[in-house]
């Protein structure tokens, strides 16, 4: 087991012989874990524990993740996954600096972005019939997009035709999603309606993944390539979570379509805020676990990729990672990806 999710009010934790010791109030007995086998914690409720439970997490590499469930973009990643090569740094610093290949990567990394939305609204498709000229336009929408990409030589320009896709993509998926959860756009502060709340915490929990690969790798997870350096944020992490966005909202999206979450599991705080409930978090957070692996090893590739192409400073296309069996799945719609 790689995750552990604690949403138990008053839950303590502490570090015994190399083993996670968790105290639940009102339990005999409590549970421990080997340190060795975690690599995320996430806690999203108030629990107590000590700066010694933090070094250790450190000294074993393990990335903890702190959510308010009742403030809406309250968050805090803790991580212990640091890598020594500064050398990889540099190589990061220097490659950002060459407004050419900062360029190239941004494009190359929007193109991703609009080829995963692509894919995402073509399994939609093959679903909804009765949607059949929503998406047809979205689609159409999109290859126009990916297409003038290639006369675009700035970052400005880059993120005009990322922001017109996200457009064309998100109304398609307003109209795909479930009409009971009244999810109109895409609305992240706060989240207005149950779709956007999950949304929400899953991209958070997902940005996580990608911080800790970042580190991992020892490249700085605050200077990006598409997103430009603004104090506090990871924008090379928010990079690497435009290539997953669109799984994500699969996701999510399946979730509701199979009735693995409802409206009763969510809640309104106040009429502009809605979050996922106690008993929703329950079910949504083992259902995470079990997706979280396919993330966490495609933001390591993508982070490898980056590697790669900073070693080089050749313009490497991005699309390569279509080749990882773990990104490429649906052999079905080759044929329309291929005139794409």
């Amino acid at each position: 087991m790689e995750s552990l999710f604690i949403d138990r009010k008053d839950t303590t934790m502490d570090v015994q012989s190399s083993r996670l010791i968790i105290r639940i109030q009102g339990q005999p007995r409590p549970t421990s874990f080997p340190l060795n086998q975690l690599k995320f914690i996430v806690v999203s409720s108030y629990i107590n524990l000590s700066s010694r439970v933090l070094l250790a997490f450190d000294k074993a590499g393990i990335t903890l993740v702190l959510i308010n469930p009742r403030q809406n973009g309250s968050w805090l990643i803790c991580n212990g996954n640091r890598h020594g090569h500064v050398e990889r740094r540099l190589l990061q610093y220097k490659a950002q600096l060459d407004e050419v290949h900062r360029v190239e990567m941004a494009k190359q990394l929007v193109s991703y972005k609009i080829l995963t939305q692509y894919r995402a609204l073509l399994r939609h498709g093959r679903r909804r019939k009765d949607l059949r000229y929503t998406i047809k336009t979205a689609l159409s929408q999109l290859r126009e997009r990916k297409r003038s990409l290639q006369s675009v030589y700035s970052l400005e320009s880059i993120r005009g035709i990322e922001g017109a896709a996200a457009s064309a993509y998100f109304n398609a998926l307003t109209q795909i999603a479930p009409t009971e959860f009244g999810f109109k756009k895409r609305q992240r502060r706060p989240p207005k309606d149950p779709i956007n709340a999950l949304l929400s915490l899953t991209y958070t929990l997902a940005h996580s993944e990608a911080v800790r690969a970042i580190i991992g790798y020892g490249f700085d997870p605050t200077l990006g390539f598409l997103h430009d350096i603004s104090y506090g944020r990871e924008s090379l992490a928010c990079d690497v979570m435009e290539v997953l966005r669109a799984d994500i909202d699969s996701w999510v999206m399946k979730l509701l379509l199979e009735g693995y979450l409802k409206k009763s599991h969510f809640q309104y705080p106040d009429e502009e805020r809605c979050i996922l409930n106690k008993e929703g978090r329950a079910i949504f957070y083992p259902l995470y676990q079990s997706q979280s692996y396919r993330w966490r090893k495609r933001c390591r590739h993508l982070v490898k990729l980056g590697l790669h192409l900073s070693k080089l400073k050749i313009n490497a296309p991005l699309d390569a990672i279509n080749n990882d069996e773990h990104i490429t799945q649906d052999h079905t719609d080759e044929t329309e990806i291929i005139d794409f």
